[in-house]
């Protein structure tokens, strides 16, 4: 099904795909939101709409998705709004160089779900199992002055992650509260 959408005066049309996680909140909030800089590399890019953006903004995206059909549709949406992005199936940093931004919207969901389909959301039981690892790779892959805007939620400890990653600077960028829940866009770049 296809969806126009508008972010800071750049039209986007995203094919939403079958399996592949859709446009929400979290997504409208780094859309809205981060600001990155030099090339990009977004790291469970989904339906592709945050590479596909920073893409029609002129930027060097490169995607990586855990799901084939992520990679496919994110190709896909690419080509609808008549742009380049390299998108390729991995698991978070593997094979992956350095660049000046990384962009990730984990799954950050407190849950034991176990079922497939559920890397989308399940962030295991205190919401952090692919955002650990994620930060404690995150500072070979920034390029000096580097950045990375990460989503974080309210449903998740997140002070107690800042304080396990002391050795990473960050810094609220924005936030979106909703009923359940506040989502949260921080800059993290490596050392203080």
């Amino acid at each position: 099904m296809l969806r126009v959408y508008s972010f800071r005066d750049t039209e986007i049309r995203i094919d939403v795909c079958r399996n592949v996680y859709d446009p929400s909140d979290d997504t409208f909030l780094i859309l809205e939101k981060a600001t990155p800089h030099g090339d990009i590399l977004e790291i469970g890019a989904g339906s592709g709409i945050i590479s596909v953006f920073f893409a029609l903004k002129g930027h060097s995206v490169t995607a990586v998705d855990i799901n084939p059909e992520a990679v496919k549709c994110t190709i896909h949406n690419a080509d609808l709004n008549g742009i380049s992005v390299k998108a390729v199936a991995g698991d978070l940093f593997k094979g992956m160089g350095r660049f000046d931004t990384v962009i990730f919207n984990p799954p950050y969901l407190p849950t034991d779900d176990d079922f497939v389909g559920n890397e989308q959301w399940n962030g295991g039981s205190d919401g952090f199992m692919v955002t650990r690892p994620f930060l404690r790779e995150l500072p070979e892959h920034l390029n000096r002055n580097g950045e990375c805007f990460l989503i974080l939620s309210s449903l998740t400890d997140v002070s107690s992650l800042i304080t396990e990653f002391s050795s990473l600077r960050f810094d609220e960028v924005a936030r979106s509260t909703f009923p359940f829940e506040t989502l949260f866009l921080y800059s993290v770049k490596a050392g203080h």
